[in-house]
């Protein structure tokens, strides 16, 4: 903000909007008491939190002041807090603000991106999750449930390849 406090929160919806410019958006209720700080940003960063970083979600979800006590950030190079920990973080020029119903849609450009080898985490459902990646060949039959799912699937097994091995074990 303009007395140089670092503002954080917990955004529920956040997506790709372009590729050429890279764009990002995210979503703020109306009736946020962020909503003034973040209007009048140039800049702002999102990060998509590693999977280990539940309480960090939950901490910046809730409302008020005091989010960043504790918490290990870093100015970035144009002035939004950057944290420590991250999936991946997209530092953003703010270039435009919609409203949407009950929400300001905020649009800004990427210039600045950094990511680590670490799991998203993930809220669906109301309700944190992780990822499960598809099961390969190996997988399978490291579980030893290759010989249980058909025949083909002891090469790397692609979406289509497991279905058509599991209808075919249907069939049978």
């Amino acid at each position: 903000d303009e007395a140089g406090r670092p503002y954080g929160l917990t955004a529920n919806s956040f997506n790709s909007v372009s590729l050429d410019p890279p764009m990002v958006l995210w979503s703020l209720s109306l009736r946020s008491g962020s909503l003034p700080v973040f209007r009048d940003a140039d800049n702002w960063a999102v990060h998509v939190l590693a999977a280990d970083q539940q309480a960090m979600s939950d901490r910046f979800a809730r409302p008020g002041d005091g989010k960043f006590a504790g918490v290990e950030d870093v100015d970035g190079p144009e002035g939004a807090p950057l944290l420590a920990g991250y999936a991946a973080r997209f530092g953003c020029r703010a270039r435009f603000e919609y409203e949407g119903g009950d929400h300001a849609i905020f649009l800004g450009e990427v210039v600045d991106f950094d990511r680590r080898e670490a799991d998203p985490l993930i809220y669906h459902g109301g309700r944190y999750g992780r990822v499960m990646r598809a099961p390969t060949g190996e997988d399978l039959e490291r579980e030893g449930l290759a010989e249980r799912a058909g025949t083909g699937l002891s090469l790397t097994a692609s979406g289509a390849d497991l279905l058509a091995a599991l209808e075919a074990v249907a069939k049978r």
